[in-house]
């Protein structure tokens, strides 16, 4: 997901609008929090999924920093996962290219971005047993 200017000017816009939200913790998958959200004339279906890309970026980027998420949007990055599978390197030359002089910073979000995908892959493994048939079965309380 690499967006366009326009659409990184309207995610841009509508950030602004709702500068209350704590977009770390507010639930988008929870229509009643979209509905409160300031739209800004702005499409919900189709910013919606932008928003989820913007606050996923937002989790793994240290409190205070949320606003380098857009650029990581803009430059291509969409999820933890995304950025945890580049090699530190990598990552380090591409985030060199959008925040220069700020590499510390660089490892620290590729750092979390790791430990992002580990927790991730732990929950879909829970998930993905809890549906075997034989678990069901066991009838656990």
């Amino acid at each position: 997901m690499c967006l366009n200017h326009d659409a990184l000017m309207k995610l841009r816009s509508l950030l602004e609008a709702n500068l209350s939200i704590d977009w770390r913790v507010v639930a988008l998958d929870d229509p009643r929090t979209l509905a409160a959200l300031a739209w800004c004339d702005l499409e919900p279906e189709v910013m919606t999924p932008l928003l989820k890309a913007y606050q996923r970026l937002v989790h793994i980027l240290p409190p205070g920093e949320g606003r380098r998420a857009a650029e990581l949007l803009g430059s291509g990055f969409h999820s933890a996962i995304q950025i945890a599978n580049l090699s530190r390197d990598e990552f380090a030359r591409r985030w060199e290219a959008l925040f220069p002089g700020e590499d510390a910073l660089g490892r620290t979000v590729h750092g979390a971005a790791i430990r992002r995908r580990g927790e991730l892959v732990l929950h879909h493994i829970d998930r993905v047993q809890h549906d075997e048939p034989h678990y069901r079965a066991a009838r656990f309380k």
